[in-house]
């Protein structure tokens, strides 16, 4: 460790963050608080069941001294979701945070009940400025019509287009990649509230709200019996956090399926095509490019180590290099190896979305490192599989004095497609 911002063991475990128990996945984002009319910087942390700590499903951890507040130490007390029974009941295993929009999400699976050990997706979200949790809404998340894939592993945002990328499991460990746009997450936790505040918890004439963290024997009608003006943000959200009905989650579905168990995706755009990091269960990173036929290319990555990947798949700040985290291991690999592949043919062969033949320097690169990339024809994208040669001139030569028009023909034998397009030159 280069840098230790700050270190101190006996605040008892009032300032405890992270579980004891290392099965026990804990998430956060940063956040702020208003007090005093000013702005505390806080973590907003949530954590899954562990018998060996403090159980406060979600938690908000100031970062700095403030009063009578050591660092790391929950200053929310009175959230429902904070009440133990509802962690031992549910079982939660967060996989995910971030923030967007004055919003606060966390993806986990849970189960539905104490008697039912399957899991099952969720998002939830909070309003950011909501220091009680009052706005505390779940959204059931289903990757395909059935839902056969049920468990959530991992899905970061795209920071480009607001899509949550998320790879689920199935019971035999058959894996599913799905894809969630923000604006239709928000648009259908939007109708969930809608249907409670305005409409006695019904959609269509179907109950479509529960509250799954009530002490109370309240029925959803009866929670939601009353009108009440839409808020989105303010302290007349209901006493109970609400969750959605199955029958009112949000279905995808998968763009892509694989054999084996997937523990990890992280997603960057490449020239405005997206492609898929995939960690395995073996220790690799699948490279998927989400065409509209993804297709997996190239050989993986490999963390040189055969423990699976756990779901923090991140790149750096320049977006070429991806860091591969085992449990034992970070390793460190370029997103891209273009310039591995000495000709054209073995350039367009890999399909790569990030490489290309570039014509008049002879070598395979990146769109960006080739010099007259923007030119036609100078840049020849892999995944488009075309090749061009030059095989004569017309006329075949000319003397330096005169002045003339001269012809490109390429050879039509040199020509070569690796896809089902036709190649086209100019």
């Amino acid at each position: 460790m280069d840098c230790r911002f700050y270190f101190n063991d006996n605040k008892g475990e009032k300032s405890y963050v992270a579980s004891a128990d290392e099965t026990v996945s804990v998430v956060g984002v940063m956040s702020y608080y208003k007090k005093n009319n000013e702005n505390l910087t806080v973590f907003l942390v949530a954590k899954g069941h562990s018998s060996l700590d403090n159980m406060k499903l979600i938690s908000t951890r100031v970062l700095e001294e403030e009063g009578d507040w050591d660092v790391f130490e929950n200053i929310i007390e009175t959230a429902a979701v904070q009440s133990n029974p509802f962690n031992v009941k549910y079982a939660h295993d967060f996989r995910f945070s971030f923030k967007s929009n004055g919003f606060v999400y966390f993806l986990f699976s849970r189960k539905l009940n104490s008697h039912n050990h399957k899991n099952f997706t969720f998002i939830s979200r909070i309003c950011e400025e909501d220091h009680n949790y009052y706005s505390y809404t779940e959204l059931q998340l289903n990757c395909s019509a059935g839902n056969e894939f049920s468990k959530v592993l991992y899905g970061p945002i795209s920071a480009h287009d607001e899509v949550l990328f998320a790879t689920f499991s199935n019971e035999d460990d058959n894996s599913a990649m799905c894809m969630y746009p923000l604006k239709f997450i928000d648009a259908q936790i939007y109708k969930v509230i809608d249907a409670c505040y305005n409409h006695g918890g019904l959609i269509n004439n179907q109950l479509a709200v529960y509250s799954p963290y009530s002490t109370s024997n309240s029925k959803p009608e009866e929670l939601c019996s009353g009108t009440r003006g839409m808020e989105k943000c303010g302290a007349e959200h209901l006493p109970s956090p609400l969750a959605s009905k199955a029958e009112f989650a949000l279905v995808a579905e998968p763009s892509w399926t694989h054999g084996r168990h997937l523990t990890a995706v992280a997603v960057a755009v490449e020239m405005d095509h997206a492609v898929a990091f995939l960690g395995t269960v073996d220790g690799q990173v699948l490279k998927l490019h989400l065409s509209a036929q993804p297709k997996v290319y190239g050989q993986p990555l490999s963390s040189t180590s055969r423990h699976k990947v756990n779901k923090n798949l991140l790149f750096d700040s320049s977006l070429q290099h991806l860091y591969i985290t085992t449990d034992k291991k970070i390793t460190k690999v370029p997103v891209q190896t273009c310039h591995l592949m000495t000709d054209c043919h073995s350039c367009v062969q890999v399909k790569d979305p990030y490489c290309g033949w570039c014509v008049l320097e002879g070598r395979c690169t990146t769109k960006q490192a080739c010099s007259r990339s923007a030119e036609t024809n100078a840049w020849l994208w892999s995944p488009n599989g075309k090749c061009v040669e030059i095989a004569a001139f017309d006329p075949p030569n000319i003397s330096c004095k005169k002045t003339n028009q001269v012809g490109e023909n390429p050879s039509k034998e040199s020509e070569q497609s690796f896809s089902d397009e036709t190649p086209s030159f100019i």
